[in-house]
């Protein structure tokens, strides 16, 4: 394989199908949640609704993909992004709490709605939107390279760009958190994933060490 020459661009329409095989080979199987061990392999599957999601972030026109244009242009890096407003998060709270958890995703769901409910951002930083970063990922194989500060640098850039006054993301894994701390991103507010329990007092989301908590961050913009 050539030498990567890594550039970053706005995602389009037409990458949808491309990043979706991406995430669920690079984001999907690695990120450190979705590796909760799980009786029924099936719990693990990506449910439709979150491609609906991500369709609809890709025409906000605020996600990006990382592009190797050493190796035929295909995608190394996604960041999946959008406009959140206070009532989105009420809505997703909501929605998270009438339902019933039925596989792996729905629990996510519902733990990144608290986290997200409980961080109340918009008061944070006296804003009535802001830019949510919902996926970071990046090849396997590039990995260790910068890529993701990368992304993440041009996100905040472009959410300046657009008029956004703040950025914020739930960070799942350690390595996300050490990333957007590096970025001058402060954490607003964390929760540990033991304490996160279904109806039957059973721990359920039990990543591998050392991802023990999600964190809310957030910046300025």
């Amino acid at each position: 394989m050539s030498s990567a020459i890594i550039s970053i661009r706005v995602m389009r329409l037409e990458d949808y199908e491309e990043v979706e095989a991406f995430l669920a080979e690079h984001f999907f199987k690695e990120e450190p949640l979705m590796l909760t061990p799980q009786e029924d392999q099936a719990a693990t599957e990506v449910i439709p609704a979150e491609s609906e999601l991500h369709l609809s972030l890709i025409r906000q026109g605020v996600s990006l993909v990382a592009i190797d244009e050493a190796n035929a242009n295909r995608i190394v890096g996604v960041i999946l992004a959008g406009a959140q407003r206070p009532e989105d998060v009420e809505q997703h709270y909501a929605e998270a709490r009438q339902l019933e958890p039925t596989c792996l995703l729905h629990h996510i769901h519902r733990f990144l709605a608290g986290i997200e409910k409980s961080a109340n951002y918009f008061e944070h930083y006296g804003v009535d939107s802001a830019l949510y970063l919902y996926i970071l990922g990046v090849d396997s194989s590039v990995r260790r390279q910068g890529l993701g500060s990368r992304l993440v640098s041009a996100l905040i850039d472009l959410g300046r760009t657009k008029g956004f006054s703040a950025m914020v993301s739930t960070c799942t894994n350690q390595n996300s958190t050490r990333l957007m701390s590096a970025l001058k991103m402060e954490c607003i507010h964390s929760q540990i994933y033991a304490d996160y329990k279904d109806d039957q007092g059973r721990v359920v989301l039990r990543p591998p060490a050392p991802h023990t908590e999600g964190s809310v961050m957030g910046i300025r913009l």
